[in-house]
């Protein structure tokens, strides 16, 4: 595929000026709107993101891999840039943060000691996060274009895949404490809405999840996690993708760490060059929370 064609130039400057039309009129909205004057705002503060990664759903920038332990293998990169953080006062809960996402989502064929890359899906994109006490949400904008690759030595020909969304998430997060140690259950949903599509599919999206997190294992660092995201859209016949996580997490006091679990995932595939076809896995994931 030509990456440097006058149509993807003209695609990737539409994308460049909506971004920056965005945080023209929504920066100074959102200043004006929390009154920065009775509060405290931090900019390029070392913070994880307000609204916390989705453990099962597998279109969040992330860094992991997995396998189905046969002939296929997924590799992610990818994560966020907190820009500015805004408090209100020290006695309210209410916390803003925004910044930048990015990631690549890439599949490669398992063939003996080799990796040939079949496809790569990349992803840039703007968040602004709310949070307050239990409740947490996120706005956010981007892009992502998907390409196959060298390794590929299937029938299928390369197409333009590029589209750009807006998505609104939402979750509310429990904690118990038993014995002193801390278990955490979290139910969220969102809604996505694609305004730029080619091909002019998964123009929406509405996506609903649970994440189970127990109590540490004796005392320790480990955790018994289970999660499950379902994510419904249009892709020609009305479609329900379906991925599951069983594993345990190694994660210190700031919530940093890795996890390590079964994973099942069901429905059509995720790679845009791939999208109109079934991908139904069961395998292992190693993921690295940063």
């Amino acid at each position: 595929m030509d990456l440097s064609g006058p149509a993807k130039k003209k695609r990737l400057l539409r994308t460049l000026v909506h971004a920056c039309l965005l945080s023209l009129v929504a920066v100074p909205a959102l200043f004006t709107a929390l009154d920065a004057a009775a509060g405290t705002w931090r900019f390029a503060a070392p913070q994880r993101p307000l609204f916390r990664p989705l453990l099962a759903d597998p279109t969040g920038t992330r860094l992991a891999v997995t396998t189905n332990l046969d002939d296929r293998l997924n590799g992610d990169i990818g994560g966020s840039w907190e820009a500015a953080e805004y408090t209100r006062d020290e006695g309210d809960r209410l916390r803003f943060r925004t910044g930048i996402h990015a990631g690549v989502f890439s599949k490669l064929r398992w063939s003996g000691t080799t990796f040939p890359l079949e496809t790569a899906d990349y992803l840039i994109g703007m968040h602004a996060d709310l949070g307050s006490g239990r409740l947490t949400g996120r706005f956010e904008y981007a892009h992502v274009s998907a390409h196959l690759a060298d390794g590929y030595d299937g029938p299928q020909r390369a197409f333009a895949y590029s589209r750009e969304y807006f998505t609104l998430y939402g979750a509310y997060e429990r904690e118990t404490r038993r014995g002193g140690m801390l278990a955490s259950a979290r139910a969220y949903g969102s809604l996505r809405w694609s305004n730029h599509a080619i091909p002019s599919v998964r123009r929406w999206r509405v996506q609903a999840g649970t994440e189970l997190i127990s109590s540490p294992l004796t005392g320790g660092a480990t955790r018994v996690y289970l999660a499950c995201d379902v994510r419904v859209f249009r892709d020609g016949d009305l479609t329900v993708n379906r991925t599951a996580h069983a594993g345990l997490m190694f994660h210190n006091e700031g919530s940093r760490g890795l996890r390590l679990a079964l994973v099942y995932h069901g429905g059509r595939s995720e790679h845009g060059q791939f999208h109109h076809q079934q991908d139904d896995y069961g395998g292992i994931g190693l993921f690295f929370d940063l």
